[in-house]
């Protein structure tokens, strides 16, 4: 019995560090799941799931095939919307990684190999990157290395004379097939392993290994063969013929950035890259160790072939490829893990201080990687979120909301408020001035307030921004803010014809301010100050400058304000013609807590990201500062309302709840569900 029991705890000691790799990478794949907004690719993915399960595995679902979505699809009816449930099912598939990692290297270079591949495959910021992301990147992943589990089993299995189980060539079956119908570049993989047992078959003279392989191979070309057949005609509806691509500039790109992700990932700052090329040089020394010193030369011939199978087939089907990227051969990244992790303990068997400096390599670059990929907004996959949270703070029933491309559709039913009117702008109008007049005179017809949200790639869908010009002609532009690939702006369809108040203010001896028109100079709480702006260039201007416009208090305190490039953003300054006018109309929101009084409205230009402003040229050719002064503006309180006091507060309370409101609210069926309140 105590030798049962002594046998037992010796066993639980050789699990417990597996254990705690595995704990340690579920923790990073788990931790802060919902800190990213969902962006395009995993709000398609979340449309797609939401289809009858007939549709999910049709032919013109997604560029890829359909295991993911088909898993995805179960996932949403058991488990929820939200971004933490959707996105499960790849920290699931990472953490099995994790876990396949360590059998992978203990197959290919022993026990300690096994434990270094794990712990390397927990912290590396790749695969946690794709671990978070509601993609078929995941489960791609998992697929691959099982394959290659497998793999390297049943060949060693033929290796010392034995007959592989029948379950085992399944489970190699199973996986690699797994991995295929997940996403297309797992072939690589496949190739990687067709090379090698056919090489390894013919070098030894085993003809009969060769037989049972191309009978695994060919039973998976059967299961896996009509699908491509099936996805043909959508496929040929995506690809282009870039036949150009085909250069070794082009090999050396692909490869360079994908080594470089391997090794630290694709949220290192580009200061840190030395830690990547270092992690390859620890791959590459791996190589050189697991062959000649470890007498393993099949094992580095297979990690190897891999490594290199994945770029050639990248290169390979780029022309056709809209474009490319590293996360299309994380497929691969198994091999590379394997070779880091023989280089770590191959260095060890030299001298332990150079081990352990390998070791403090993957932590440190894991570690800057990691808090960049966690905390820094210039990491961020997308701001629609945010941007949208934003937007429901500040929006009000009777908005109009133009999308301008269909391509976020699926990113607003995601996010999107429910109960406003949304419209995708036809992008064939957007591509001719007076189809774009029309459409848009027919949409804002009946409405005050519009707001532009802009995802993607403008030169895609409106290379011109005519929607934004033609808003900022017909109204006054009074909210934007850009996020994470999308940006949105708000206008007020009102704007003078003809200057109220002509001026002649010379600004820096490059610009005129010829004069200026205000909707009203009595503003409520909570309205906007619609003023509008007339420029004239008095010569070329060669810079483009942000124009300025502040609303004062009694001690010269911005209270409300609009800072932007001219009409909305579409008349930078260096585009102006001499002599030509241009009108530029903004709505200032003045805050619903602004206190009753006088206020005083300044106008100017200044140099961004400097802030210099231009000066205020005098008639005698001397500066006179470097602001405009167009007068005083009186806040008042709403009629009818009670004390001014009681008003106040309400406000105030009102619009601290619709600031933190978005954060506090809870998510439901495939969006954000908020309390419905009406405006004060």
């Amino acid at each position: 019995m105590a030798r049962d029991c002594e046998v037992m705890w010796m066993e639980v000691r050789r699990a417990l560090p597996l254990l705690l790799v595995l704990m340690l990478g579920f923790a990073l794949r788990v931790y802060r799941l919902e800190g990213h907004d969902i962006w395009g690719d995993e709000a398609w993915s979340i449309t797609v799931a939401g289809w009858p399960l007939a549709r999910v595995v049709s032919a013109e679902a997604e560029t890829n095939p359909p295991l993911y979505h088909v898993l995805l699809f179960g996932v949403v009816r058991l488990a929820g919307w939200t971004p933490f449930a959707v996105r499960f099912l790849s920290v699931w598939s990472g953490t099995l990684t994790v876990a396949l990692l360590y059998r992978l290297g203990k197959e290919v270079a022993g026990r300690w190999a096994g434990m270094g591949t794990s712990f390397v495959g927990a912290l590396s910021p790749f695969l946690v990157y794709y671990a978070q992301e509601a993609r078929m990147y995941g489960v791609a992943l998992a697929g691959a290395t099982a394959s290659l589990l497998t793999f390297v089993l049943l060949y060693k299995e033929q290796l010392a004379g034995r007959r592989p189980s029948f379950f085992l060539w399944l489970l190699y079956g199973a996986s690699s097939l797994a991995a295929v119908y997940s996403h297309y570049y797992a072939l690589a993989v496949l190739l990687a392993e067709l090379a090698f047992a056919t090489g390894m078959a013919i070098g030894r003279r085993r003809a009969l290994h060769l037989k049972a392989w191309l009978v695994a191979w060919g039973t998976m070309a059967l299961l896996f063969a009509p699908w491509p057949f099936v996805h043909a005609r959508f496929l040929e509806g995506k690809a282009g013929s870039r036949f150009g691509e085909w250069t070794v500039a082009k090999l050396g790109e692909i490869a360079r950035r994908t080594l470089l992700a391997y090794g630290v990932g694709t949220t290192m700052p580009s200061g840190g890259r030395w830690y990547g090329w270092a992690m390859v040089a620890l791959a590459a020394w791996g190589a050189i160790w697991l062959a000649w010193r470890a007498r393993k030369r099949s094992e580095a011939i297979l990690l190897l072939l891999v490594l290199v199978w994945g770029l050639v087939f990248a290169w390979a089907v780029n022309p056709i490829m809209p474009f490319f990227w590293e996360r299309y051969l994380l497929v691969c990244a198994p091999a590379f893990l394997v070779l880091v992790a023989v280089g770590i303990g191959g260095l060890g068997d030299l001298a332990r201080p150079a081990a352990a400096a390998a070791v403090l390599l993957v932590l440190t670059s894991s570690t800057i990687s990691l808090r960049h990929y966690y905390f820094d907004p210039a990491y961020a996959k997308g701001g629609y979120g945010h941007l949208m949270a934003d937007l429901s703070s500040r929006a009000q029933p009777d908005d109009l909301i133009l999308l301008n491309n269909p391509l976020q559709k699926s990113l607003y039913d995601y996010y999107g408020p429910k109960d406003m009117r949304s419209v995708i702008l036809d992008r064939d109008a957007l591509l001719d001035e007076e189809r774009t007049d029309r459409l848009l005179t027919k949409l804002t017809d009946g409405y005050r307030r519009v707001w532009l949200v802009e995802s993607g790639d403008a030169r895609e869908y409106d290379p011109r921004h005519r929607a934004r010009a033609w808003l900022g002609q017909h109204g006054s532009r009074s909210f934007h803010r850009t996020y994470t690939g999308c940006s949105v702006a708000l206008f007020v369809l009102a704007a003078a014809d003809e200057a109220q108040h002509p001026l002649a203010v010379n600004l820096g001896n490059v610009v005129m301010l010829s004069g200026y028109s205000l909707g009203s100079t009595v503003v409520h709480p909570g309205e906007e100050l619609l003023l509008t702006l007339y420029w004239q260039a008095t010569r070329p201007v060669t810079r483009s400058y942000t124009v300025f416009t502040h609303l004062l208090d009694a001690q010269s305190h911005v209270q409300a304000q609009v800072d932007g490039l001219p009409v909305g953003g579409t008349r930078p300054t260096n585009t102006w013609a001499v002599g030509e006018v241009i009108r530029d109309n903004y709505a200032i929101l003045v805050p619903v807590d602004t206190a009753p009084g006088s206020y005083e409205l300044e106008v100017g230009m200044y140099l961004w990201p400097a802030m210099t402003r231009l000066p205020v040229i005098g008639a005698d050719g001397r500066p006179e500062g470097d602001r405009v002064l167009l007068g005083t503006v009186q806040v008042v309180n709403r009629s009818g309302c009670g004390t001014s006091r009681r008003v106040t507060l309400s406000s105030v309370a009102w619009t601290r709840w619709r600031r933190v409101s978005p954060w506090l609210s809870f998510r439901g069926g495939r969006g954000r569900i908020r309390p419905s309140f009406p405006d004060p």
